[in-house]
């Protein structure tokens, strides 16, 4: 059986690659990136998934769209120095069609952001997944994001309530 989270990834649904630090966006960004996922303990192969968000902001509070292989809209603010927290919905670019009709599936999500070293942030990570038929998981993760000048590298799992890891390394560049 497919296990929860990687059928919400399947459905265009849930949000990999993250490529933020702790301090919001004061002006505006544009982010563009390429991740590499494998699903552990499944028979899905490694894929890579294309990254592109807007941000923008005060240096305080930053709001966001991305997509990766759903569209996400997200804020994100400021709570102290080197410690922000976000929050997001992601929702597939088409309607899916199930048993009962047509459906959406979703994602929430909500991070923890903490600026380690002025390269280095740890992001914790929670969501909820709505698959249509399937019903919801939950999903908590981590990642790291190293930032070299306007590159960005992360390294990121997520895991379901199932137990079933994904692992993510990605990079991007930010404008």
């Amino acid at each position: 059986m497919v296990g929860a989270a990687l059928l919400a990834l399947l459905n265009a649904c849930l949000p990999v690659a993250t490529f933020e630090t702790a301090e919001p966006a004061d002006g505006q960004q544009v982010v563009v990136g390429l991740t590499g996922v494998v699903a552990v303990s499944s028979d899905a192969p490694v894929g890579g998934l294309p990254y592109l968000a807007y941000r923008w902001g005060n240096g305080e509070t930053e709001f966001s769209v991305s997509t990766q292989i759903g569209l996400r809209g997200g804020v994100k603010q400021r709570v102290a120095d080197r410690f922000s927290v976000a929050a997001g919905l992601t929702v597939p670019w088409a309607v899916f069609s199930s048993s009962g009709g047509p459906s959406l599936p979703f994602t929430v999500d909500a991070e923890a952001l903490f600026q380690a070293t002025d390269e280095l942030t740890v992001i914790g990570r929670g969501m909820y997944a709505a698959v249509s038929d399937f019903g919801g998981a939950w999903l908590g993760g981590a990642s790291v994001v190293y930032r070299q000048d306007r590159w960005l590298f992360e390294g990121g799992f997520l895991m379901s309530s199932e137990g079933n890891p994904i692992l993510s390394v990605s990079a991007g560049y930010r404008f």
